[in-house]
């Protein structure tokens, strides 16, 4: 259904036959406040339904929502009712996301995956900080690069120049800082590994679950 404004919603055949509406039919002002009301008690419902399986961020919900037809406006209503209720917060919804992450992706990778998502620059700066005091977040990064030369069976010990060269590109494209990836590719690196822990890193990490 098409508003003067522009605005334009999908309407329910039975929420249509409720109030009487036929294609073309100019709506009275009793009929529209009746499919406004109608609206936001069902987009309210689908955000219980999504939210009820999986943490969105803000501009993801947005996205589900007016995917599903809904009208702007009345997606914006029902983001603010769930901001002040304490069900959508783009920073807990960072920090869950980095303390999920931090052991299986990159800092850079987990910060380009919370701006797509819409989150605020500030936002996911604080959300690293929140979680850096829990754990110890280069450390979370060296054991994700040993891991990873674990799997391409790259020893520092043997490794050419040209295999050096493309494993630190290989990182690189992964989202790891460069002094990083060189400490980690020799093996007298500012935090020393001895072969027994080189061997056991591929067993360290956890993949955590995909959020929207």
């Amino acid at each position: 259904m098409a508003l003067d404004n522009g605005d334009s919603f999908i309407l329910s055949s039975l929420t249509a036959a409720r109030l009487g509406l036929e294609e073309g039919q100019e709506l009275s002002e009793e009929a529209y406040d009746e499919i406004l009301k109608s609206l936001r008690k069902s987009c309210m419902q689908k955000c219980g339904s999504l939210l009820g399986t999986r943490d969105y961020s803000e501009q993801r919900l947005r996205e589900k929502l007016q995917t599903a037809g809904y009208p702007a406006d009345v997606v914006e209503d029902a983001l603010q009712k769930l901001r002040d209720a304490g069900y959508l917060d783009d920073l807990r919804y960072a920090e869950s996301y980095v303390r999920t992450h931090i052991q299986d992706r990159s800092r850079l990778r987990i910060m380009r995956d919370l701006s797509a998502k819409g989150i605020s620059e500030a936002y996911i700066e604080e959300a690293f900080r929140s979680v850096s005091e829990e754990e110890n977040i280069e450390e979370a990064q060296r054991r994700q690069i040993l891991r990873l030369l674990q799997k391409r069976g790259f020893d520092p010990r043997e490794a050419t120049f040209e295999e050096r060269q493309k494993t630190m590109a290989f990182l690189h494209r992964k989202g790891y800082p460069a002094d990083m990836i060189r400490q980690m590719q020799t093996k007298n690196g500012v935090t020393p590994y001895t072969p027994e822990e080189y061997a056991d890193s591929s067993g360290n990490g956890t993949e955590g679950q995909e959020q929207g």
